[in-house]
């Protein structure tokens, strides 16, 4: 089953993705967003959905920032349009498909079939990322990462943050650092349900650890993190959705 969402700011257009995507095997079109701003935060409570369908010419951003955004994570995008001249700024994003509206159900259809065989073609196998496996043991979570010649177990509330550094990754825990060749888009879909968020290329923080919060960057165990200009929106909707502030 693939697990989709649509955002676009006008519901009649939503409700075309709707009607168009109960009618596909499937399919689940498990919500749907009028406010972008809510996409990033939703994505993060929710990492195994699969595909988006995303309206570019929104009132409170432009669906391609969106995109931008998104295209670090597992999610797929179509982009939805009544706008011809984005189609090349949307392929070099590498969406699966751009839909000119008024679109019909056949072509819909088409993107979509599209979309399942390149999600099918890079579906996770019993093989996949052996070197960094998540478990639970009573209530401690942890993972197993590869360093050097040996797999080291860590537990997840000992993480502080992640820096990627080269061609490594510095697992950095309260316990000291260890270093990886994993890369760091896999320690970020792998955590990303136990409250890390990305706040910079180079970094992916516990949100348990933090300190204080900053306007340009975050405080953990005394150290300082940037947090990047890409990532700065989301990472304060996320905070905001999420944790309450006083």
């Amino acid at each position: 089953m693939i697990k989709a969402i649509a955002i676009d700011d006008e519901r009649n257009a939503l409700g075309v993705i709707t009607q168009f995507a109960n009618r596909i095997p499937g399919l689940e079109l498990s919500e749907t967003f009028t406010d972008p701003i809510k996409v990033v935060p939703f994505l993060y409570r929710n990492p195994n959905t699969d595909l988006l369908f995303l309206d570019i010419q929104m009132a409170k951003m432009n669906g391609l920032d969106l995109a931008k955004q998104i295209s670090k994570g597992r999610a797929r995008i179509i982009l939805t349009t009544a706008y011809p001249n984005y189609a090349l700024q949307g392929f070099d994003l590498d969406v699966i498909d751009y839909l000119l509206k008024p679109f019909s159900f056949e072509r819909f259809d088409k993107a979509v079939n599209k979309a399942m065989s390149i999600l099918a073609s890079v579906a996770p196998t019993a093989d996949t990322n052996k070197s960094i496996e998540g478990a639970k043991l009573g209530h401690e979570e942890f993972i197993f990462v590869r360093s050097d010649y040996k797999t080291i177990k860590v537990s997840l509330s000992d993480i502080l943050y992640i820096e990627g550094t080269g061609n490594y990754v510095s697992i950095h825990t309260r316990k000291g650092k260890i270093l990886s060749l994993q890369n760091m888009k896999t320690f970020e879909d792998q955590l990303r349900p136990f409250n890390f968020f990305r706040i910079h290329k180079s970094f992916i923080i516990s949100i348990q650890h933090i300190d204080s919060i900053g306007k340009k960057s975050i405080f953990i165990n005394h150290e300082e993190i940037p947090i990047g200009d890409t990532f700065r929106d989301p990472f304060n909707d996320y905070m905001k959705l999420n944790f309450k502030q006083f």
